[in-house]
């Protein structure tokens, strides 16, 4: 059967209102019925739209990932930078419903929440490479690993967001904290930490000798 433009737009009320109702809630706690309540539909409605809830969840992932990659792929673009930090600092409320969903899913030890970082990691790779071909980041031996390290220092933000407020002083995850962040995140991306390669050779060199043979001190159990 062919969905109407009023059958589309019905499921993309209910999934935003799952996605709204999952990050208040988490994904254990809120229910089909409740999604239902949310987007003023009935629970047959959602059922008959998505299938399940693994099914309305599975939609809400893919379209949270959407958004997040679409953004993050203007990240490799100075000017678009900048709109994108204009935008938050005016409309801060049009990313909270997002902001909450992907913090409930980072937090959601499950098959589904390991899936949604697997994606943010392999999203991230994709700007990477998507900066190294525009000449706006520099390349990288490995990619792959470079990605899951950017991704989980950027994800960590979320996670860690009211210490980070606290430390700060700003409210957490508001346009201050923004403000707050965003000067010293990027000017530690764009000229480093280090001084120079010391710290990176020692460590090179490090990984690269031989185990430590064992001292012989350890006493049997």
């Amino acid at each position: 059967m062919r969905s109407t433009a009023e059958d589309l737009n019905t499921r993309a009320r209910i999934r935003d209102a799952a996605i709204a109702l999952f990050g208040r809630q988490g994904f254990s706690a809120a229910t089909i019925r409740a999604v239902a309540a949310e987007a003023g539909v009935s629970p047959g409605l959602v059922i008959h739209h998505f299938g399940s809830k693994a099914g309305l969840r599975e939609a809400c992932d893919n379209h949270v990932l959407a958004e997040t990659a679409g953004q993050g792929i203007r990240k490799t673009d100075p000017q678009a930078v900048g709109t994108q930090i204009q935008n938050f600092l005016s409309h801060p409320e049009q990313y909270a419903h997002e902001i909450a969903y992907v913090r409930q899913s980072l937090s959601d030890e499950s098959d589904a929440g390991d899936a949604f970082f697997d994606a943010v990691v392999a999203q991230t790779r994709a700007i990477i490479e998507a900066g190294i071909a525009g000449g706006t980041i520099r390349a990288f031996d490995d990619v792959a690993t470079t990605a899951v390290v950017v991704a989980t220092n950027s994800l960590s933000t979320l996670v860690l967001g009211r210490h980070a407020a606290r430390a700060v002083g700003t409210s957490e995850l508001g346009p201050d904290m923004l403000r707050a962040l965003t000067l010293p995140t990027i000017d530690l991306y764009t000229h480093g930490f280090y001084s120079d390669t010391r710290f990176l050779d020692a460590a090179r060199a490090a990984l690269q000798a031989p185990a430590p043979e064992p001292t012989g001190t350890e006493t049997a159990s």
